[in-house]
Order: C-alpha cells, then sequence, then structure tokens
C-alpha cells in the first residue's frame, strides 16, 4: 500500500509500486540472498511450533485427508527448507510466477486507462516462454505438463474457480440436492497424484483414518489428538459443501437467511454459556466460503473442561438439532433481520471510509468465490430489498440445510451425503477409564447418542422495542 502520489512533487506512485512488483516477477536467486531468506523461515519456523498450530495442523490434516491440503502446510518441510540449491528455488519461481498465472489488483484513486497503460509498460516484457527459458531443471517441464493435465480432470479449481487450490473434496449435502459433476468426488483415476494420497517418504507418522458408518448410509471420520500441553478438551464437527456464488437476488436471499439462521443458533448457545454451570466454556457455529480451501465450511467448534466433555457434546448438538428440526422463531426472524439492516447501514454509511487494505481484501475474496462484487452503498440497497421479501419459511429451509449433517444421524431422519468429520483435541492421560478420556470409539457414540433425543421448538421470547410506553413517553415529554 502506498499514496497515490509524492507528498512533495506530486508524482504518481503506481509506476513505483508496479516496479516493485516486476522485481518480484523477476526475482534474481543470488546465493547470498537465499541464505538470508533461509534462516528467516526457519527462524519463523522455531516462533510458529506452538500447540496451537500443531493443533491446527491436525485439524487441517483431518479434514482434508482426501485432497492435498492435507500435507500442504505454510512453513513445510524443514529439511527440504535446509537443502534448496539456487536452481531448485529459481525453477519453482518461474514454474509458478508467470503472467499467466497472476491476478494483479489495484484498489485507489486511479485512472483506469493510465492504470492500464503503467501495466502494460511495466510488466509487457514479462512472458511464460522467457520465465520458461530460466528453468535450469528439465525434468520440471514435463512435471508440470503432467500437473496440468491432472488439474483440469476434476479438480475445484478447473471445475468451480480458477483461483481454488487443485483439489476434490467429500461434500456432506443434504439428501437430494446435486452437486456439480465437474466438482463430484466419483472415484475416476487419473495417472497423476495430484491428491497427495500415495505414501511419501517425506510424510508425517500418522495413521490414516477411516471412515465410519454411525448408523446405515450415515457417515463419519473421527479423529482424536492428545497432547500433554493442552489444558482443554476441544471438539471441531465439519461438513463442506460446495461454495454457493452470489450473483442475483435469490442466491443473495439465501445467503441473508443463512446468516438470519446462525445468529439466533449463537445466541442460543452463548446463553447456554452464560448458565451457572455451563457444559462449555466456548461454543461458534459458522459456516464461510474459503476461497484457500475451495469449499464452504460449516463448523461447530467447542472448548469445555475434559471431564465433561460428553456433556458439552451433547449439549451443543441438541441447540444445533433443535435449529436444524424447528427452525427460528418470529421474534427471532424479527431481531435478527433488523440486526443485519443496521449492519448493512453502517456499513454503507462509512463506506468512503474503509481502508484499501480491507477493500482490497474484501474484492479478492468476493472475486475468488465468485460472488458479485457489490460497494457497501449497494449491499445496503440490495439488504433492504431482500429483507424487506424475505419469509421465515426460507430461514427456517436455512437452518435446516445449514445443520443436515447433525440432524440426519438420527435414526430416522435422512443422513447428509457425504462425510462428516470430528476432531476432538484432548490432554495426554494415563487414565484410560476417567471421564477426560475419550477415543475415537467413544466420541463417535456420544455423537450419535445426543443425536437420538427428540428436541423441542424454542419457546418464542417477544422483545419489546422500548420499554416505555409511547403515552407514558409523550406525557414525560410534555411535562418537560
Amino acid at each position: 500500500a502506498c499514496p497515490t502520489a509524492t507528498p512533495r512533487g506530486n508524482v504518481p506512485m503506481l509506476p513505483m509500486a508496479l516496479d516493485a512488483l516486476c522485481d518480484v516477477m523477476e526475482a534474481r536467486v543470488e546465493s547470498n540472498r537465499l541464505e538470508k531468506e533461509r534462516a528467516a523461515v526457519l527462524s519463523e519456523m522455531t516462533m510458529v511450533n506452538t500447540i496451537e498450530y500443531r493443533v491446527e495442523c491436525q485439524i487441517l490434516s483431518t479434514l482434508h485427508r482426501e485432497n492435498r491440503l492435507a500435507k500442504r502446510f505454510p512453513i513445510g518441510k524443514e529439511c527440504l527448507i535446509r537443502s534448496w540449491s539456487t536452481d531448485d528455488v529459481k525453477s519453482w519461481h518461474r514454474t509458478h510466477y508467470r503472467p499467466d498465472n497472476v491476478l494483479l489488483y489495484i484498489v485507489g484513486d486511479v485512472d483506469p486507462a493510465e492504470a492500464e497503460r503503467v501495466v502494460a509498460d511495466k510488466f509487457g516484457h514479462i512472458t511464460a516462454e522467457k520465465q520458461g527459458s530460466q528453468i535450469k531443471l528439465p525434468e520440471i517441464k514435463a512435471e508440470a505438463a503432467r500437473l496440468a493435465d491432472a488439474v483440469v480432470g476434476g479438480t475445484v479449481k478447473q471445475g468451480q474457480s480458477w483461483h481454488y487450490p487443485p483439489v476434490r473434496h467429500d461434500w456432506c449435502v443434504p439428501k437430494g440436492v446435486e452437486v456439480d459433476p465437474r466438482i463430484k468426488l466419483d472415484g475416476k483415476e487419473i495417472d497423476y497424484d495430484i491428491h497427495l494420497q500415495n505414501p511419501y517418504p517425506l510424510d508425517e507418522k500418522v495413521d490414516f483414518l477411516s471412515t465410519d458408518e454411525i448408523s446405515s448410509g450415515k457417515k463419519i471420520r473421527p479423529h482424536i489428538f492428545r497432547h500433554e500441553l493442552l489444558q482443554a478438551f476441544s471438539l471441531h464437527l465439519f461438513a463442506k459443501r460446495p461454495v454457493e456464488t452470489i450473483v442475483d437476488m435469490p442466491s443473495f436471499k439465501r445467503s441473508l437467511a443463512r446468516r438470519i439462521a446462525l445468529a439466533a443458533l449463537q445466541i442460543r448457545l452463548n446463553v447456554g454459556g452464560r448458565s451457572d454451570d455451563p457444559a462449555f466454556t466456548f461454543v461458534e457455529f459458522n459456516q464461510l466460503d474459503s476461497a484457500r480451501e475451495g469449499c464452504a465450511v460449516c463448523s461447530l467448534d467447542l472448548t469445555a473442561e475434559p471431564a465433561r466433555w460428553h456433556d458439552a457434546v451433547c449439549k451443543s448438538l441438541s441447540e444445533i438439532r433443535k435449529l436444524g428440526v424447528h427452525g427460528v422463531t418470529p421474534g427471532e426472524m424479527e431481531r435478527y433481520a433488523g440486526s443485519l439492516m443496521t449492519d448493512a447501514e453502517q456499513l454503507a454509511a462509512q463506506g468512503d471510509r474503509i481502508s484499501h487494505g480491507d477493500q482490497l481484501a474484501y474484492l479478492m475474496e468476493t472475486v475468488a468465490n465468485g460472488h458479485t462484487f457489490m460497494s457497501p452503498e449497494q449491499s445496503y440497497a440490495m439488504t433492504a430489498r431482500a429483507l424487506s421479501t424475505l419469509t421465515l419459511e426460507e430461514v427456517n429451509a436455512a437452518a435446516a440445510e445449514l445443520c443436515s449433517h447433525v440432524t440426519g444421524f438420527k435414526e430416522a431422519a435422512e443422513g447428509a451425503e457425504g462425510v462428516v468429520v470430528a476432531v476432538a483435541c484432548t490432554p495426554k492421560t494415563d487414565d484410560g477409564s476417567g471421564p477426560a478420556y475419550v477415543d475415537e470409539e467413544s466420541l463417535t457414540k456420544c455423537i450419535y447418542e445426543a443425536c437420538q433425543a427428540e428436541v423441542e421448538p424454542e419457546e418464542d421470547v417477544t422483545v419489546p422495542h422500548t420499554l416505555v410506553p409511547d403515552d407514558v413517553l409523550q406525557e414525560a415529554l410534555a411535562a418537560n
């Protein structure tokens, strides 16, 4: 980020900013620079090697066990970082940093025609052929060709968005919901192991997880991570769904309906967490579109005292099932729809004061997921229009879809199509039979039993718009 012009002289800074980006595209890989960067990455590796990072790695590797994201973490392998030569780094850079593989976003008070001219002037001499000619390792070119063929052979990158990683997913969707055939995990074989399912010498020494049937046709992938540095129990329950692009009024209304249902559930969970003897210390249920992972992840995250993990799981799943089966109340619908309207109004009021960084992040995420980009003012107008026709039935349909992977575990209910992922992190203990002990079998059994209990609809609570009646207020105003 930089000013549009220099403080002294008022010289446009766009050409200078693009010069810096051009240096990145044409990076010179020199031995002394490589050693400095190697030392910096190794130092960073020691700083992020925390228990939180290890938990995150366990969660991601379980959630994405069917694709390459389970083995690709930001820092990488220490032995590889120490061994890379200048030719290795330069070949990797020239393979990936090509004009046809780059997206350039410019946000600011600049003239589009002038920006286009400057971009052509600064980057016009860089071509894919020029970058490819500098690859010193000849076997890379053949490998890159095989990788490119595999990318278009059944990944979300090819089937849904070129911004997504080249992965496939075990989708978990309600019965009857059709998944685009281009992104289905249909078991077809390809010659190239793009999803890294085969064993490799540098793989972590972990057991491959099994997918169990919690009952007929209802699948779950459980995993337990134990460590002596963990002080509390945590559960992470996931369902992966295709990203629904928001490009018209019906899709925008569905997104608002999901937000209302999620807000209602979160308040219910928070109320349960504020009781005199709460089962959990933290709980959150959400669904977010992730361009970095190429899917929408519906997640339940909770923490609890280790000895109370069973109670925490049962109570949180009960609330989710209550929402999925009975939906939201008319009072909740009114309150949270009003809250969405207030949020949109506040964002529109400060639309011209949003930082370029925030605007850029929003633009990139929106484009990557295939949504239609809207200014705060446009978003406010569309929200008002959508909420004016949104019905309670539409919100309850969204709630049922959000919670389908949990409600489907009930014996008489239709299970969701696909796999539910359950990751529990717990302190390591020598007592294999105490109340704090949990393994894959007991976790699966707890989830199944929690989903068999009957749930009653939420009692509607009428919240007055004001605590002072209008006649009393008018009388007080007249008296003063």
